[in-house]
């Protein structure tokens, strides 16, 4: 799996403002990031397909999505984006 520079910002601006407003709260999101991106991992082909081939897996907890393509061939996936709902996710995936 690989894990886009944008992604990582968008991980890092939403832990930030989750730091801000408690504590461990960005701590905690952090871990609903990672276990939705090891579910990812193990079962690509359960999360539908939505944006140009995007697919889309739903965040535990905080209302966020990790927007990842997955070849299927070469059984590889890679993470572009992590969105708020809040965000308008077609317009970020461009």
């Amino acid at each position: 799996m690989r894990v886009s520079s944008r992604a990582e910002a968008d991980i890092a601006s939403a832990f930030d403002w989750y730091q801000e407003r408690g504590t461990d709260l960005g701590v905690d999101f952090v871990r609903c990031v990672d276990a939705t991106m090891a579910l990812i991992q193990r079962s690509p082909q359960i999360f539908r397909e939505r944006y140009g081939g995007m697919r889309m897996a739903m965040t535990p907890r905080f209302p966020y999505g990790v927007y990842f393509l997955w070849d299927k061939g070469a059984d590889f996936i890679s993470v572009r984006r992590v969105l708020s709902f809040s965000q308008n996710a077609p317009a970020h995936l461009k």
